[in-house]
């Protein structure tokens, strides 16, 4: 209970699936989420799976996931930059807003934490928000 995650195994088609809060800390809980387990190591596979998925939930999820780790957001911000073309349009806006980017300081806020110990000034938090308008305009005009 101490990370709110509970598993699942599905014994009709052998899956396992995880059940879990990736903003659960102290009393706050945030969304919870369900995914397969386990979550394939590569980001930008994941990112692929995910954006182009049938199911917007897909991207809704490890957008959330993938907020409550603000170190990672410039390797993100760059594989969506370098791979955008691949991704469903509607997608790539849902998981970019379920990051946090666009709003860096309410997102780090929420998760109570602070920019420098994410290791990101201002400047470098004001570059990838600009940045990920740029990611969802260039994929907006599919250049």
């Amino acid at each position: 209970m101490d990370t709110f995650e509970v598993f699942y195994h599905d014994p009709a088609t052998g899956e396992l699936w995880k059940s879990f809060f990736p903003k659960g800390f102290k009393e706050h809980r945030g969304t919870r989420l369900l995914r397969q387990e386990p979550l394939p190591k590569s980001l930008e596979l994941q990112l692929e799976i995910c954006l182009n998925s049938p199911d917007d939930a897909d991207a809704i999820g490890l957008g959330i996931e993938c907020s409550v780790n603000p170190k990672s957001w410039p390797d993100i911000i760059e594989i969506l930059d370098n791979n955008r073309k691949k991704y469903l349009r509607s997608h790539l806006n849902t998981f970019i807003k379920h990051l946090g980017i666009l709003n860096p300081e309410e997102s780090l806020k929420e998760i109570q934490v602070k920019p420098a110990e994410a290791g990101l000034d201002k400047e470098t938090l004001s570059l990838l928000t600009k940045k990920a308008k740029r990611i969802k305009l260039k994929r907006l005009f599919r250049i």
